[in-house]
Parts: structure tokens; C-alpha cells; sequence
């Protein structure tokens, strides 16, 4: 099955939530370019490429026959990836890789597969009738063989022989990170295994959008280039990516391209000792047309008492004046400013005919 990013008719929930984790799973032009390559012995790319395949060949096989790795309830979020793709990096980081096999010791490996038939549901009202331990033998349908004798326990592949190297060191790379590690083994995040690779290719960061949602991004970053901002890539600890927009060595715009949707803020300089610049901004924003002053007015995002607090202020949120209106600003870390989509208008994404309106108000940030 090929994970279509823009496919949005399904079966079932079950097959949405199951499309989700495989339309994650990283494209080999992204996820090994040829910079790795040079980087990886020959032996480590091959392995990388059937690790990817493989993945791809588990999610496939569960959209195509879900009532066979588990009865699955419609209409529940499930953790896709911590049952069936997680397993592999518990055994990568136990075991010992050859070309086509991996070694673990017998005692080793039971303590593993312990904890994993032992794991609980995802969700509390409904009850585990296949372990963690029996989907991984219902697993030898693509390939899976695990054999029990002697001291050690072998695990080959008949379809994916030469998987174990990269599962490996994929699980070595995940457990270094300092977060996210688990997002990398499970979407084949293989630029992992060269530290020095640096994200910073722009269409990299819109692999996990679908197109119109790719256009829209296109049209915000040409905007940011306009009014000559500093653009960055930074991997996020979930699926995807920010690009980061700076004027003035400050953040000024943000797009997040992450799990698959896209969302998008414009930061507001706060200073608490000098306020006046905000005021300003709010009343150039005023004095310009209806559209724009409703259109900021609505994406504010405003303090809803999170536990994080706000900057030392005892009642949370910035109190301020907008439009002659009273409201109470987020003041976390730094994001005061416009948030798409915003908690108050249910949105889902940025829309094309937003455009227009982040640029100008982008343009004010400026002056």
C-alpha cells in the first residue's frame, strides 16, 4: 500500500489512525540522501533501505488485514507505533546484529518480552485480548522468524534479511537523544546516525503536509523572504518540522509542520519593561481596515490559567486594553501573538485566504 499524504476517505477510524503512522514514515530521498550515504558503509544503507520497507510492509499488511494483528475498536486513537514498530528498538538495543540475524540472550530477551505482554491498553475501557508478545508472532506473516533455542535467541528475516544493523544502530541513535528519540526509530529518521547532518533544507520540512497545505507554506515562506526574514529548519521532538523566521536576531514567525497538519504563529515583541511597542503595534492594527483588526483580534491567543505561569505576574496572562475591550494575553516563554489554528475558532489549519493578512501583519512587526 502506498501511504497517500493527501487520501481522505477511509474504511474505518482504525484505518485512519493506521494511514496516519504509515504517511510518517520518511521517503528514503529524505531519510538517506546521498550526503548519509557517503557518511555509512555500504552494508549500513542496504539495511536502512529494508528496515524502511519493512516498516512500511508491517502498517500495509495491518491496514489491509487489521482483525488479524488485533480486534481493534472503530473510533479510539491507538498507539500504532509503540506496538508494532517500538518492539524492534527494545531488541535492536538488546541484541547483537550480523548481516541477516540478530543475537539476544535468552535471559535478556524473556525479561523483554515480559514487560511487553504485561504492557496495559492504551485505553482503560476496553481490554487487551492479543499481547505485545503474540503480535510479534503474528508478525512472522512479513517475514518475522524468532527462534528460541540454545543460550541466545535469533531473530531473521526471510522477506527483510539484512534489517538487524540499521535496527541496531537506529536504536542506539534514538536512545542518545535527549528527546524525540522514539519519533526517529519508528519514522526511519536515518540522518540520526550522522550527528553533523544539519536540517536545513526547507522542502525537507513539508514531507509530512499534504500538497495544498505544502502550497500554503510556499506562500508564507515567499512573504517571509519579501520582508527579508532569517529562516531556519529545526527537527521537532514530534513527526515534522518547525521553520523558524527571524527579523532583528528575534523570532518573529514560526511554521509548524507537525504530524501532518499545518499550523502557524506570528510572535508579538513583549517587553515588560517597555510596553509601549505593543501598544503601538494594537493601534496601527486598529487604525488599518475591519478585516485586519477582526482577523488578529480572533487568532489572539489569550491566557486560559495554564499551569505553566507567566513570567512572575500573580494573575496570569498580560492584562491589556485591545480595541477597547479587555483581554488577558499568554505571556508563556514567547508566545504572545497570533496562533493558527486558535483555540477559539476551532480551526484546523491556515487557509490561503490568510495569506494576505499574516503578511501585512507581519509588515507592522517591522516597523
Amino acid at each position: 500500500m502506498i501511504f497517500d499524504k493527501n487520501q481522505a476517505d477511509f474504511p474505518s477510524e482504525t484505518h485512519k489512525t493506521i494511514w496516519d503512522a504509515g504517511r510518517h514514515i520518511l521517503p528514503l530521498e529524505i531519510t538517506l540522501p546521498q550526503e548519509i550515504r557517503n557518511k555509512i558503509p555500504p552494508y549500513m544503507a542496504e539495511s536502512c533501505e529494508q528496515l524502511q520497507k519493512y516498516f512500511l510492509h508491517i502498517l500495509s499488511d495491518l491496514y489491509e488485514n487489521p482483525d488479524v494483528y488485533e480486534p481493534f475498536p472503530h473510533y479510539q486513537r491507538l498507539g500504532i507505533q509503540s506496538k508494532f514498530i517500538m518492539p524492534f528498538a527494545e531488541f535492536g538495543l538488546a541484541g547483537e546484529a550480523g548481516e541477516d540475524y540478530l543475537s539476544i540472550n535468552r535471559a535478556l530477551f524473556d525479561k523483554i518480552f515480559l514487560k511487553q505482554i504485561k504492557s496495559k491498553a492504551y485505553h482503560k475501557n476496553r481490554e487487551i485480548t492479543i499481547s505485545v508478545g503474540q503480535r510479534i508472532e503474528i508478525l512472522a506473516r512479513t517475514g518475522l522468524k524468532i527462534n528460541h533455542g540454545g543460550s541466545d535467541v535469533i531473530l531473521t528475516n526471510a522477506l527483510y534479511p539484512n534489517i538487524f544493523y540499521a535496527m541496531r544502530e537506529m536504536a542506539l541513535a534514538a536512545l542518545k537523544e535527549k528527546g524525540g528519540g522514539d519519533n526517529s526509530f519508528v519514522y526511519c529518521d536515518f540522518r540520526r546516525l550522522c550527528k553533523e547532518y544539519k536540517y536545513d533544507k526547507f522542502e525537507n520540512a513539508l514531507v509530512f503536509l499534504n500538497n495544498d497545505d505544502k502550497n500554503i507554506a510556499k506562500q508564507l515562506d515567499a512573504a517571509a523572504k519579501k520582508l527579508k526574514f532569517i529562516r531556519s529548519v529545526k527537527s521537532g521532538h514530534c513527526p515534522g518540522y518547525n521553520v523558524i523566521y527571524k527579523y532583528k536576531n528575534r523570532i518573529i514567525m514560526v511554521i509548524d509542520a507537525m504530524n501532518g497538519d499545518l499550523t502557524m504563529s506570528v510572535r508579538f515583541l513583549y517587553d515588560a519593561q517597555n510596553t509601549a511597542p505593543l501598544y503601538n503595534l494594537f493601534s496601527a492594527i486598529e487604525n488599518d481596515s475591519d478585516e485586519l483588526k477582526n482577523f488578529v483580534y480572533v487568532r489572539l491567543l489569550r491566557c486560559y490559567r495554564c499551569y505553566h505561569g507567566c513570567a512572575g505576574y500573580a494573575e496570569m496572562g498580560f492584562p491589556m486594553q485591545i480595541y477597547d475591550k479587555p483581554n488577558r494575553m499568554c505571556l508563556y516563554t514567547d508566545r504572545m501573538g497570533i496562533h493558527m489554528p486558535n483555540k477559539a475558532n476551532g480551526r484546523n489549519s491556515v487557509e490561503t485566504g490568510d495569506i494576505a493578512m499574516i503578511e501585512k501583519t507581519l509588515a507592522m512587526l517591522k516597523t
